[in-house]
């Protein structure tokens, strides 16, 4: 009788933003019983796995390799002799440069069943963030991928001399390190040093940067600019980014949140060509797994309103609710009130539209429009929310709080390089308030400041801070479009 083995996915996680794996990969990794992931797979991506499933860290760098390919090959055998379903995880896509013949191989052999489920390439996400058209079918009516190095860290062997005789764009992976050496390869072989080129270095994500020359400096530039794997390098006659006409092309915006919400801002800000500095600064803990939240959600029918004032709390409890095998029906008919249009797209997603969100996404106009709307003498409402939010007063209501998360500051994080930002961003007053724990407001004087609303820019004001802008729409896309149309008010004066 033939040994019964589950199923293999050889999936692509994608560029690193959670936001941009595939629904299908998305839906088997929170059922999955077995990941093995490789080293470029982000803690936002791993948050998305089952938390009953096994994780194997099989991180493959050319200078240090956790595992060789034969463990990694022999893990997957045995793991799907244990499990119905192993994810074997990769980043971008895994038929791209993803070193995934030798694992089909083996899977092959051994006569274990496997699905190949794509994730967006990093060529694809790259260009997307920088704003760089590929192909055109007047311009570049080809598109070459070549690695820049072997799974050994060295330089392939390429014919740079077809290279050169092709017109449309060539796109080198893994470059990193022989950027010098290919650049002068390719001028070599009769390429123009004024060859159009762009590196787009970890794409999508919160330290993403792009950096843009021409093949005789591009080299140069990304040594100054301190550029690490992963990137690729883009080359062509017509490849220019379309972003650089938008406010904040090539400025460089230090972003203060968590590290989660750190990703998910530089992903906006990459959309306008901008280029994060990552500073996460305080970090989120989840407090649903405490014995009295179970109690709480038994409860929550006895009342006649839930509040949620953020999109994390709003998270943090339908993942604490599906532990618990549970789902939006727990809320019953009992109504719902959310500050801000995140929280309430946010709770879209979990199949529940709010039954009330404030015209000003703040505490305090929340109360006062409630109050106003619904005469709530008598009404019973349970805060699900933050440990740290502000007071809430629902003037003739009864309000009970659960707290689903506190923020906590990060003690040991080294101060980042506010050097050449353009913006510093404040989404918080919790983050305002641990910034100036690191630093004094001296240290960011000619810089401009972002502010997400009012009571962010108070609190920057009591350390000595003016916003320079301060979003009309209480949200990060709010405090976005606030700097944008600074930059062109800026630009309209002079």
């Amino acid at each position: 009788m033939t040994e019964r083995t589950g199923k293999v996915y050889i999936m692509g996680a994608g560029p690193g933003c959670m936001g941009l794996i595939s629904v299908k990969g998305l839906k088997i990794l929170q059922e999955c019983d077995c990941v093995l992931y490789d080293r470029l797979i982000g803690r936002e991506i791993l948050n998305l796995i089952s938390e009953d499933a096994e994780r194997i860290y099989v991180g493959k760098e050319h200078h240090s390799h956790i595992r060789t390919q034969n463990e990694i090959n022999k893990l997957l055998i045995n793991n799907a002799k244990k499990h119905s379903t192993v994810v074997r995880l990769k980043g971008g896509d895994p038929m791209v440069f993803g070193r995934a013949t030798e694992e089909i191989m083996s899977l092959v052999e051994n006569k274990i069943d496997f699905e190949i489920v794509p994730g967006l390439t990093a060529i694809a996400a790259a260009a997307a963030c920088a704003g760089i058209i590929l192909t055109d079918r007047n311009t570049a009516s080809s598109l070459t991928l070549v690695t820049g190095q072997s799974a050994e860290g060295k330089l392939t062997k390429i014919d740079f001399t077809s290279l050169v005789k092709l017109e449309g764009t060539i796109v080198f992976y893994m470059t990193v390190e022989n950027m010098r050496m290919i650049c002068r390869k390719l001028i070599k072989a009769g390429m123009a040093k004024e060859m159009n080129a762009i590196v787009v270095a970890n794409a999508s994500l919160a330290n993403q940067k792009i950096i843009m020359g021409k093949i005789g400096d591009i080299a140069k530039k990304c040594e100054l600019e301190k550029v690490e794997p992963p990137a690729v390098l883009i080359i062509g006659e017509k490849c220019v980014s379309l972003l650089k006409h938008q406010e904040l092309f090539g400025k460089k915006v230090l972003i203060t949140r968590d590290e989660s919400g750190n990703a998910e801002f530089a992903c906006k800000l990459a959309a306008r060509g901008a280029q994060a500095i990552d500073c996460p600064i305080f970090e989120i803990q989840d407090l649903t797994r405490r014995k009295d939240f179970k109690e709480i959600t038994g409860k929550i029918k006895n009342y006649d309103w839930v509040f949620f004032t953020s999109a994390t709390g709003v998270k943090l409890f339908f993942e604490a609710a599906n532990r618990l095998r549970m789902d939006s029906r727990v809320f019953g008919d009992v109504k719902i009130a959310c500050i801000g249009c995140e929280t309430e797209n946010e709770l879209k997603l979990h199949g529940i539209r709010a039954d009330f969100v404030p015209k000003k996404f703040t505490s305090a106009e929340l109360a006062k429009e409630f109050i106003k709307k619904y005469k709530p003498e008598g009404t019973k409402i349970l805060l699900l929310r933050s440990s740290l939010a502000e007071n809430l007063e629902i003037r003739g209501a009864s309000a009970d709080t659960f707290a689903v998360y506190t923020l906590k500051k990060i003690k040991n994080t080294t101060k980042r390089n506010k050097h050449g930002a353009d913006w510093v961003t404040f989404a918080s007053s919790f983050a305002a308030k641990c910034f100036f724990e690191k630093f004094k407001a001296e240290e960011i004087s000619g810089i401009k400041i972002a502010s997400i609303g009012p009571v962010t820019s108070g609190t920057l004001r009591r350390f000595g801070v003016e916003p320079t802008v301060e979003a009309e729409v209480h949200t990060i896309d709010g405090m976005i479009d606030e700097m944008e149309r600074h930059g062109k008010l800026r630009a309209n004066s002079e």
